[in-house]
């Protein structure tokens, strides 16, 4: 897969979680009567999803720029260091947003579980998308062979 499929593809799953989430959080309020509290959880659980995604997605855009030896990058010991730090501040944050989520603020667990699985369905979504297409070409998927031909993915 070339770097331009896979951000394509990054595009596709993000806004397949967003759906997944929304949709979500529609049916809560429908199945909660208008009542705001589980749609909310379920909108919370997103943004900490979101939030979680964005430190993946992050850290793995900073080892491409390292591999690749692009300007500008911090020297190898430092941009490890500041790498754990970023790891780490993000996913306590993250905990500390969840608690103050469930606690302060009173949101419904299952609606806040419910909101961070959007990006197993949009995982799921694309799986499905991928599987029942003749080739991958069909959706823009196209794989190129040792010598940079384009060739079919199926």
């Amino acid at each position: 897969m070339i770097l331009a499929d896979a951000d394509r593809f990054l595009r596709h799953f993000e806004r397949d979680a967003a759906l997944a989430c929304s949709v979500m959080a529609v049916g809560a309020l429908v199945a909660e009567r208008g009542r705001p509290d589980g749609a909310a959880g379920v909108v919370a659980g997103g943004l900490l999803m979101a939030v979680s995604y964005g430190a993946i997605k992050g850290a793995v855009d900073a080892a491409i720029a390292v591999m690749r030896h692009e300007p500008g990058v911090l020297r190898p010991r430092r941009r490890a260091l500041v790498a754990a730090v970023k790891f780490f501040t993000r996913y306590a944050l993250l905990a500390v947003g969840a608690y103050a989520m469930l606690t302060c603020f009173r949101l419904h667990p299952v609606g806040l579980v419910a909101g961070a699985t959007s990006p197993f369905l949009a995982a799921a979504a694309q799986v499905v998308r991928l599987s029942r297409a003749p080739s991958n070409r069909e959706h823009g998927y196209a794989q190129k062979d040792e010598g940079g031909r384009m060739k079919d993915g199926g």
